[in-house]
Formats: C-alpha cells, sequence, structure tokens
C-alpha cells in the first residue's frame, strides 16, 4: 500500500489554539482516530479529549494512565464524518490541534495524534497530529 503523506497539524503547548478552521470536503472518510497518551509523570493523569467534527464536538472521552506509561486509545466511527481538530485537557492543560490538509486525499485515512502530559524537550503538555495518514 502507498504511503500518503499530508501537512496535518501543528503543536499546542500550554496555551492552547482556539477556533475553528473552514469547511472541508472531500470524498473520502475518515475511519479512526488514535491517540497515543504519554506519561512519564510520577503519578497517574487522567486525560480527556474530544474529536470536534463540522457538525460539532463528539462526545468528551477520559482515560487514566498509569505512572511512567504510554497507552493508545482508538475513536472509532460508525459515520462519515469531515474532522476539524482534536481537543484534550490534562492536568492544568487545555489545548487544540487543528486538523488541516485531509481534503486532498485519495482515498479513506486514519488519523494518528501524540499527547504528553510532560513533553521531554520542555517538561510541558503537548498535543502534536502525526503527519503519516496511512492507516
Amino acid at each position: 500500500m502507498q504511503r500518503r503523506h499530508a501537512l496535518l497539524g501543528a503543536t499546542a503547548v500550554l496555551s492552547g489554539l482556539t477556533g475553528c478552521i473552514g469547511s472541508f470536503t472531500s470524498t473520502v472518510s475518515l475511519r479512526e482516530v488514535t491517540i497515543e497518551l504519554r506519561n512519564p509523570d510520577d503519578r497517574a493523569r487522567t486525560f480527556h479529549y474530544a474529536l470536534e467534527t463540522e457538525d460539532g464536538m463528539m462526545d468528551w472521552e477520559s482515560h487514566r494512565v498509569d505512572p511512567d506509561s504510554d497507552e493508545e486509545v482508538t475513536v472509532t466511527l460508525d459515520k462519515i464524518i469531515s474532522p476539524v481538530a482534536l481537543h484534550g485537557a490534562v492536568k492544568d492543560f487545555a489545548g487544540s490541534v487543528n486538523i488541516l490538509g485531509v481534503d486532498d486525499l485519495e482515498e479513506d485515512y486514519c488519523l494518528r495524534f501524540h499527547f504528553w502530559s510532560s513533553h521531554p524537550s520542555d517538561e510541558r503538555p503537548q498535543m502534536a497530529l502525526v503527519a503519516d495518514i496511512e492507516c
């Protein structure tokens, strides 16, 4: 299977990003969203996340991650949606990652996010959308 790459997002650090991007139209569909939750801290953390679509915000989900652990969660979709952003909160951090560049895709795709309670480079929470969109 050929790999598809697209510039999909940016990193949100502490201040978070607000607002929505314009509508995007596509004949392909988002199959699933995978979020890698990383907790390098010495105590358990609860991550909260929600996918925003053109139709509005999906339900917020929560997942507790043990100390010094990584876990993946998958958001499966039962209908075709147009993704706009992933929102998240952990500790005193709240941020968003906008989803850009998927309107030029020619086949169904998946999105993969990283969500850290403490990033190794600056020890602050971060969210990022991985550019590789292959399922």
